[in-house]
């Protein structure tokens, strides 16, 4: 959070440790992995780029600024590298999932934090995630949903799919 009131300068208020670590693996990361296959599909004559963002990157999210802030920044990085590399045949898109079915990532500690900022239990986050009220589709994501519309966005059935982010999130979005 970028404030605590209950704990400032505490173990979940941002600093400039933890906004170096998600901003370089999540906007420095992004762009060195584009840049080194950019170079490649420009080389091969064309190719697809598929930019990981996430819904809290369109929507924002409690307790994650600096985390939806990176997201958004890769949706604009999306924007503007399909503008550049069009012209070489490359196609960048993004992927912006929603809440989906639990997985590893997905630890007590992580909960506790996220939990926390929110100013709730873990139990009401949990009750949270297997809510309806929120997703139109009135359920969690599959990670194989996701999958396979990066499997489409890759292939030639998209070829006039280019510099937008796509949402994958069971209708839960601000439009």
């Amino acid at each position: 959070m970028l404030v605590d009131p209950k704990d400032p300068h505490g173990k979940y208020e941002l600093n400039e440790k933890i906004y170096d670590k998600v901003t370089g693996v999540n906007i420095k990361g992004v762009y060195l992995v584009a840049q080194a296959v950019g170079h490649e599909m420009v080389k091969a004559g064309g190719g697809v780029i598929i930019n990981m963002s996430s819904e809290s990157g369109l929507e924002g999210s409690e307790g994650q600024s600096i985390y939806a802030a990176t997201k958004n920044a890769v949706n604009s990085f999306t924007r503007s590298w399909a503008k550049e590399l069009g012209r070489y045949k490359v196609r960048v898109v993004g992927m912006a999932p929603g809440i989906m079915e639990a997985t590893g990532l997905r630890t007590l500690a992580y909960e506790e934090a996220l939990a926390y900022t929110r100013g709730i239990t873990v139990d009401d986050l949990r009750k949270g995630y297997s809510s309806t009220k929120t997703t139109p589709l009135g359920r969690s994501g599959k990670l194989s949903e996701v999958a396979d519309a990066v499997v489409f966005l890759a292939s030639d059935r998209a070829s006039y799919v280019d510099g937008v982010t796509v949402n994958v999130a069971g209708g839960k979005t601000r439009g």
